[in-house]
């Protein structure tokens, strides 16, 4: 059952890297200018939604193995 906690941070590392890569890309900037005046707000918002779902895939992946 191990493996499924290789699984789960694996696919939220995935998502996170390849969120920052969208929001920094080029491509974005010129389609959204404001989006470089709220970088830190946004950045933010992210790491608040991936630490707070890989807390509760965590909890519920305990509660399965126990």
């Amino acid at each position: 059952m191990s493996w499924m906690y290789v699984v789960i941070i694996a696919l939220v590392i995935i998502a996170g890297i390849g969120t920052l890569w969208v929001g920094a890309s080029k491509q974005n900037r010129t389609g959204n200018p404001n989006y470089d005046k709220r970088t830190t707000k946004n950045i933010v918002g992210l790491t608040v939604m991936y630490a707070a779902s890989v807390i509760v895939i965590s909890v519920l992946v305990a509660m399965i193995l126990d």
